[in-house]
Formats: structure tokens, sequence, C-alpha cells
């Protein structure tokens, strides 16, 4: 409680004496004391706030209970103490009316120290209502503020969040645009050893054939026939860097009979067993498409054979009313602990390739591995396009 000698009471009474003893007494206490003699001079004396009001019951023109009344109307003044004090008043009755609106009720006589501890009481428990007034207020203006950090902090994240959405979609934008780059630039690679280096070496093999036909002696036939053999085997190497590179059967006949001649040349030259099985009668799709997916079993097979030591791998390519279904798995050692978050993989770029490729014609693609091996699934929803109606697997 605050210094009494900060504390001012107005002391209501019509009585004098009454009045004049009460100030007395608070006065002795060491509180400030103001006086009014009757109801409309108390009321008007309330409005310099002070903080307790000892209020008579029984007043000439208005009585104590209605000037309580409209104090504890007044917003100004509601929240100061009243207690009432009344040598006439002093039936239960009044006591429960009294208190009903004021904050104590004391019946004449009364001795100092009632008087005193009463209004001791009354002001702590004032103060201890202005404090929590206080706590409430400050807690108010802390949650506004928490609220507004809250919402500034959240329209952040939301611009934040959408930067990077923005971001991804433009990195999206690129990857797939690098992809279309490179599969051109295969492509154009591809025509060029087939069409200028292909050609070159065809033209030498015929030039070196005449002169075979024409040298004579043991030691020049024997470089001749060394030459020959070694433009033939560039020969077979550029023809199939260049089928790697984009296989000419992709683009007259379509996917099936490309995937079937990648995966016998795959088991040639790497010594790992090819299970692939398609839809019977897959039909051709779009170009694009067709591409994505052969470039997918090629990453996939290449990474097999790079990182599984698996002795088999396992492609299935199934084609529905609506859409492609892609499996390919291997028995091998599954993906490296510090590649994996959890289940998850941690997508390197060629696995970001695959996905990228999926999501260009709205697919996607998953990956799990184990100490058993890996296995993709990917999806690729088909849209207006003409379905196959087979959907069964035959070996091929």
């Amino acid at each position: 409680m605050p210094d009494t000698r900060d504390v001012t009471i107005l002391v209501v009474d019509d009585n004098d004496a009454l009045r004049y003893s009460l100030s007395r007494t608070l006065q002795g206490g060491g509180y400030k004391v103001i006086e009014a003699g009757n109801g409309a001079e108390a009321l008007r004396l309330a409005e310099q706030c002070p903080d307790l009001i000892t209020l008579d019951v029984r007043l000439p023109d208005l009585d104590g209970f209605e000037v309580c009344r409209r104090l504890k109307a007044n917003p100004t003044t509601a929240h100061i103490p009243v207690l009432h004090i009344s040598a006439t008043f002093t039936d239960t009755e009044y006591r429960v009316r009294g208190l009903e609106s004021a904050d104590g009720y004391l019946a004449e006589p009364i001795s100092r120290e009632e008087l005193l501890a009463t209004v001791g009481s009354l002001l702590r428990l004032k103060q201890a209502e202005r404090e929590a007034r206080l706590h409430a207020a400050e807690a108010e203006k802390a949650k506004r503020e928490l609220k507004l950090a809250h919402s500034e902090l959240e329209l952040r994240v939301q611009q934040r969040t959408q930067e990077l959405s923005e971001k991804a979609e433009e990195v999206r934008a690129l990857t797939i645009k690098l992809l279309r780059l490179q599969d051109e630039e295969r492509r154009r690679l591809a025509r060029e050893l087939h069409d200028s280096t292909g050609q070159m070496l065809a033209a030498m093999k015929m030039v070196l054939d005449q002169m075979s036909a024409e040298v004579k002696g043991e030691k020049v036939s024997s470089l001749l026939a060394q030459t020959i053999g070694i433009n033939n085997d560039m020969s077979r190497q550029l023809r199939t860097m260049s089928y790697l590179l984009h296989p000419p059967l992709l683009d007259e006949v379509g996917l099936p009979s490309a995937l079937r001649w990648y995966a016998e040349g795959f088991t040639e030259r790497s010594g790992i067993t090819v299970d692939l099985q398609m839809s019977p009668e897959f039909g051709r799709l779009e170009q694009d498409m067709e591409i994505a997916l052969f470039r997918i079993v090629q990453e996939s097979l290449t990474n097999i054979h790079r990182h599984s030591g698996s002795p088999t791998a396992s492609i299935r390519l199934t084609r529905t009313d609506d859409g492609i279904d892609v499996e390919i798995s291997d028995e091998g050692k599954g993906i490296a602990p510090h590649r994996l978050h959890g289940d998850e993989v941690v997508p390197g770029v060629g696995i970001m390739g695959i996905k990228e490729r999926m999501r260009q014609f709205g697919g996607n693609a998953e990956i799990t591995s184990s100490d058993r091996g890996t296995v993709l699934m990917a999806r690729i929803p088909l849209k207006n396009t003409c379905p196959d109606p087979a959907d069964s697997l035959t070996p091929l």
C-alpha cells in the first residue's frame, strides 16, 4: 500500500461533530482528508478522485445508498472504495443493502482502531485491484503486440514462401529447359557423328579396301589389315556412341524397340541381366514423352551399373487408360546412408533430372532403398491420348 501521506480520503457526513471526529481520526492515521456535508457536494468532490470515501447513509438531500449508486455508475469514480458509516441504519437489512454497492459498512459507535483497520483493508484491496488492472492492461497490450508481431511474421512467411515458390518454379522451368537442350544437343551430336565422322570413316574404309587389293609385300599387307581392323572398331564404337546419344529407333519405330535395343546392349556392356517387361501393343507416345521415359531408364540403369553392385535389373512399363507406370528395381546394396534422410532419398543431379522429367508431364517419381536393393516408381498421367487397352505384361 502507498504511504498514507499520499492517500486522500473524502469524508461525507451532515453531522459536523461526527464529520470532525472521523476527519481527526483519519488525519491521525496519516491520511489527507477532504470533507462534504451532503450528497451533492460528495458527488462533486468525488470527481477529484480521492483514494477512498467514507459515506454517511443518512444525508439531507440524497441518502448514502443513492450517492454510492451514482458513484459506482460513473466510470470516473467507479473504482473508488466506498465505506458506509451510519449511527442510525444499523440493522442487518441496511448493512446488506449498503454492501450491495459499497465496499464496506460500519455502524456507530466505531473505535479508532476499527476505522483505521477497515480503511487500510479497503485501500489495500483498491491497490490490489489497481495492480490487477495494470497487469491486465499490460497483458492486453502484450497480447496485441504479440498478435501484431504474429501477423507480421505470418505475412513475412507468406511472402517468403511465395518468393521461394516462385524461385522453385523458375528452377523447375530452367531444369526442364536444360533437359530439353541436353536432348537436342545429344540428337545433334549423334547426327554429327553419324553423318560426318561416320561417313569419313566409311570413306577411309573404302580407300583402305582399295589399297588392300593393290598392295604387295607381307609387312605392308599386315599393317594395312591392322589399320582396316582399327577402322572397323572405330566405326562400331562411333555407331554405338551415336545410338546411345540418341537412338534412331526412338524416332523411327518408338519407345519399345529403342528400350529393347538399349537393354540388350547394356547387358552386353555391363554383364548385368536386364528383365524388360512392357504392356503389349504399348504404342507410340508424343516424342518428348518417349524421350523422357527412355532417359529415365537410361539414367537408372547407369546408376545400377555404377553404384548398386546388383547382378540384375528389372524394368516394367505399363500403359493403362489413364497413365504410364514405370518401375525400375535392382537387388544391390542400396543407396549409401549419407544419401538418406530418414526414409527419404536426398536426390542428386540424376535423380533430380528424373523427377523433373516426370513433373514436365504432370507426373511424379519416388525412390525407396534398403540393403535389399533400390526401387524407382514413376508415373505420367495421360490426358487426351488414345489409350492402349492392353495393360498386362509380357517379357521381351
